[in-house]
């Protein structure tokens, strides 16, 4: 019995004494922020060029999460983007936003005119960029619905307009912003107009011919959602900022933008890791307090930034236990957004002279829009519209002279065909995609000739690789669903933890470019109670 107490009391020594010696080395910072998405670095980079010391722990081999870029030499693969919005100098909402976290200078940026090409059953459209050459450009292909598109550009302008009050007001230059909407007062009427109306019901009133509304209504691929169920509020605003605040591609991808922002991090101070799972946010006293990694690590911090999704971040990495009902209930009501399929092609031949001018060439087989969202939520690839795009017209660096990296994205079901098959083994799961693929290729081939035949290196994403991936549920790629049942419904930065915020799709953002700025506005709000609390 002795023998067994003295034991047990050296067993109770060495715990207490692991445990003060963790504590004694767990590494005390400002900000630790959870995940290098797009906008755990953007609140991280804001944060470190303030002063603070932060540190950002990414589960992956890189930053970036959807931001990124893989090699297969001697072929790079843009994994997600297709173009930035919003980079011009007057109209630029996010020129402000780059130079802001310091990355202006740090990137090369391509514009994009025309846009894309649009191909329809039998009309086929390069769309461009400028605004003013895209209306002429409609009133010539569409001369019966004149009057409608001089009206419907009109309203785009007064959201030019709302972008330039609203750059001005993001300078602090409240004087510009108030001349502004002064000399324009029906700058912000179109927001009030169709605040409460789905896009389609916005087109009623501009809009009839079937082809045209099909067209002009394109950017919603970039969200998801169809215009008979997206919001016109935020169409009107994503138009605007790519029209008028241009559309734009980054030499290197998207990676080039991500690596931007973590040597901003490191040249003020941070500190960024990479192959650092986040397993745990440590709630003491209602407070983040630390975060704990798969490795038993510990960071102990006075503010916890979480870039991860939402969902795993309250349920997992925070503990339902620390939350009230109200938050959960809200988190447990909102619908998961969709994702994507992609097939990434290195290619033995140029066809860079099909493409032209135009980067993304957009395939539909039907003009009725919820008919072609409707292929890709039920998993029609032989229907499915897709995009085809050559990322060797606007970043030779991409493929080697002579050879092209082509990508094919489109969207198909998470569950589609018993879950991919993926529970059943990895050679059935892998089989249908790769099947899938070649159905894209095969209908691809109709605008790249002989597409199959000149294929050195292929990859192919599915959901669940994007899931896998990025750690994302279902391999989402806008974070919750853009619906008009959801809009206004996404979790707010602030968390009820006071010193836990959050970054990235999962919060009022949408696209690379968004989840960016949602990192600044999580930096921001830290930055305000630091500035409060030295008030005091």
């Amino acid at each position: 019995m002795k023998r067994l107490l003295l034991i047990l009391m050296a067993v109770l020594v060495c715990f207490v004494f692991s445990r003060q010696l963790r504590s004694s080395a767990a590494i005390e910072y400002d900000v630790v922020v959870v995940g290098a998405g797009g906008g755990g670095l953007g609140a991280a980079a804001k944060l470190a060029r303030a002063g603070m010391k932060v540190l950002v722990l990414e589960q992956h081999d890189k930053v970036g999460g959807y931001m990124t870029a893989f090699e297969r030499p001697p072929y790079v693969f843009e994994v997600s983007l297709h173009a930035l919005d919003g980079l011009n100098q007057d109209f630029g909402m996010n020129r402000p936003l780059f130079r802001e976290l310091g990355i202006l200078d740090k990137v090369k940026l391509v514009e994009l005119d025309p846009f894309y090409r649009a191909i329809y059953p039998d009309f086929t459209m390069d769309v461009p960029t400028d605004p003013v050459k895209y209306k002429a450009l409609l009133i010539a292909q569409f001369p019966q619905e004149k009057k409608g598109i001089e009206k419907l550009f009109r309203t785009m302008d007064n959201m030019g307009y709302a972008i330039q009050a609203l750059i001005a007001l993001q300078s602090g230059d409240q004087k510009t912003a108030g001349m502004t909407l002064l000399k324009h007062p029906l700058a912000l009427w179109p927001m009030k107009k169709y605040s409460k109306k789905s896009l389609s019901r916005m087109m009623d009133n501009y809009i009839h011919d079937p082809k045209l509304r099909a067209v002009f209504t394109w950017l919603c691929n970039y969200a998801g959602v169809p215009p008979e169920d997206y919001p016109a509020e935020e169409f009107l605003g994503m138009w605007a900022s790519y029209h008028y605040g241009g559309a734009w591609y980054v030499v290197g991808g998207s990676q080039a933008v991500s690596n931007a922002l973590a040597k901003v991090i490191e040249e003020n101070g941070g500190k960024v890791e990479t192959g650092s799972l986040v397993t745990k946010i440590v709630i003491e006293n209602g407070r983040a307090a630390a975060v704990q990694t798969r490795d038993g690590r510990e960071y102990r911090a006075r503010y916890v930034v979480s870039n991860a999704n939402a969902p795993d971040t309250m349920n997992k990495l925070v503990g339902r236990e620390n939350l009230p009902p109200e938050y959960l209930a809200q988190l447990d009501s909102l619908r998961i957004g969709p994702s994507i399929f992609q097939v990434y092609l290195g290619v033995d031949y140029d066809y860079r002279p099909i493409f032209g001018r135009a980067h993304c060439i957009s395939v539909a087989e039907t003009y009725d829009t919820m008919e072609g969202f409707s292929y890709g939520r039920e998993g029609v690839p032989e229907k499915v519209g897709y995009a085809l795009v050559n990322y060797s017209v606007v970043d030779p660096g991409a493929a080697p002279e002579g050879k092209n990296v082509i990508g094919i994205t489109t969207y198909m079901p998470y569950d589609w065909q018993n879950g991919w098959h993926e529970n059943e083994s990895y050679e059935k799961y892998k089989a249908l995609k790769e099947e899938v693929a070649l159905i894209l290729v095969r209908r691809a081939e109709k605008i790249l000739p002989g597409l199959s035949s000149h294929v050195e290196v292929m990859e192919v994403g599915s959901p669940r690789t994007m899931e896998h991936f990025t750690l994302n549920p279902k391999g989402a790629v806008y974070g919750w669903d853009s619906a008009m049942d959801q809009k206004g419904k996404r979790l707010p930065q602030q968390t009820p933890i006071p010193n836990l915020f959050l970054a990235g799709a999962w919060t009022n953002a949408a696209g690379q470019n968004g989840v960016m700025r949602s990192g600044v506005t999580a930096a921001n709000k830290i930055l305000e109670r630091e500035k409060g609390a030295r008030g005091k």
